[in-house]
């Protein structure tokens, strides 16, 4: 009497063949859902430091002389750039937008400052500022191992202070330099005209 089917070697080693090819298409799936996951943090990193650069060039191209007050009655440069230990750049701007028509200035006072390697952008919610906390804060760049301004002065020098002492609060620069130095992406520059 012949029986007919598998024996039990034969289904062990079907079953050991079976496991082996799931293993390996798991292997491969798991490998792509990595890749997959890279890239696209990747695509977000460099989405952010776009991002950063277009926020700053289309803000720059809007700088106002106008200078502000702080909220000791002091007045601010309308461009105040200082590099201590850590980078501060300040200046007011136009072009806020008012859609819903709320009686309020269309001018802004705008912050970026570099701290732990970190780069920040203050929004003031009005442009002289009687309030220490009124502002709005939204990081913008991480990992940022330098962050370096510069200022083209009308006598055609680049200036890491602005403004020249003795000078009027609501001169501004001819241009300013940005360079920026990120582990993941090395070092960037950009020159930026001012409007005159």
């Amino acid at each position: 009497m012949k029986y007919k089917g598998f024996t039990l070697i034969e289904l062990l080693i079907a079953i050991s063949i079976l496991a082996i090819l799931l293993s390996l298409a798991y292997s491969g799936l798991n490998s792509v859902l990595l890749t997959h996951q890279r890239i696209t943090e990747q695509q977000q990193r460099l989405q952010q430091f776009n991002y950063t650069f277009t926020q700053l060039h289309s803000e720059i191209q809007h700088i106002v002389p106008r200078t502000v007050t702080d909220s000791y009655r002091t007045p601010l440069a309308a461009l105040l750039l200082t590099e201590s230990n850590d980078l501060q750049f300040s200046f007011t701007r136009a072009g806020h937008p008012n859609p819903s028509g709320i009686a309020r200035s269309s001018l802004q006072r705008i912050d970026y400052y570099l701290q732990d390697k970190t780069l920040y952008k203050r929004i003031w919610f009005a442009p002289d500022n009687t309030e220490t906390d009124n502002y709005r804060e939204q990081q913008l760049l991480a990992n940022v191992t330098q962050v370096t301004i510069q200022v083209l002065a009308y006598d055609k020098r680049w200036y890491s202070n602005w403004p020249p002492q003795n000078a009027p609060l609501n001169i501004l620069p001819l241009a300013l330099k940005i360079s920026m130095s990120t582990p993941l992406y090395g070092d960037f520059e950009q020159i930026i005209e001012l409007p005159q």
